[in-house]
């Protein structure tokens, strides 16, 4: 029997932290048992919050949109890093943390890397998660890219949040280098402690959005 561990949070619970800038999610009634004998609803969520991908798009204009990127991208083996003793809040994880947690040329090549450091466990859905955590070095995204990794996915937010919402081209400089050269993000997973010391897949494919920079996604991890 196929195992699939679930690492997605829960869109419109209090699980999610709201991106400094951006709306939450919303949903209302459009029909109703009472009134048309069935549930239809509207939803309206910004494209970067829960769980979710990011397509090149998102910091790179003119830029593969979401619905134009290869499924490959998204799903695939995946190499878990168990950062968790490494990482500390509002510091760069670096090079040296993450070969020693495993990284090398030959164990991230053509992988889902996926960089465990227990914060949106921990964070996720307070007033801390966005600012006060863990981020990626930008030598460290470097290296990964270097090393032919397929995507990076995280559980925390992988860039130094600037500290306001009014962002410039200064700002975002990991999504900027690995979106820069097509390694797509998937951010904001929980659950990864279920897949330490395991092999697995992780399948995180987007909603198909037209001209979108990213997408909600619903997570899993098939243990192989």
């Amino acid at each position: 029997m196929t195992e699939l561990i679930d690492l997605t949070l829960t869109l419109g619970s209090e699980r999610i932290s709201l991106v400094p800038g951006l709306v939450g999610v919303e949903t209302e009634p459009i029909q109703t048992h009472a009134t048309h004998a069935r549930s239809n609803q509207k939803i309206c969520l910004a494209t970067h919050i829960g769980t979710h991908v990011d397509a090149p798009f998102h910091f790179v204009d003119g830029a593969t949109t979401v619905e134009n990127m290869p499924l490959e991208k998204y799903a695939g083996p995946g190499l878990l890093l168990d950062l968790r003793s490494a990482a500390k809040g509002q510091q760069p994880l670096t090079i040296e943390e993450l070969t020693q947690a495993g990284a090398n040329s030959d164990s991230v090549k053509d992988q889902i890397v996926v960089l465990f450091t227990g914060w949106a466990e921990a964070e996720s859905g307070g007033p801390r998660f966005y600012g006060h955590g863990p981020y990626l070095g930008t030598d460290a995204a470097s290296y990964l890219a270097d090393c032919g990794a397929n995507a990076v996915a995280v559980d925390f937010p992988i860039d130094k949040h600037p500290e306001t919402p009014l962002s410039t081209i200064k700002d975002f400089p990991v999504h900027r280098l690995l979106l820069g050269q097509n390694i797509p993000l998937i951010e904001n997973l929980i659950n990864l402690d279920k897949l330490v010391g395991k092999q697995f897949e992780l399948w995180a494919l987007p909603l198909k959005l037209k001209g979108g920079d990213g997408a909600a996604t619903r997570a899993v991890a098939r243990i192989v």
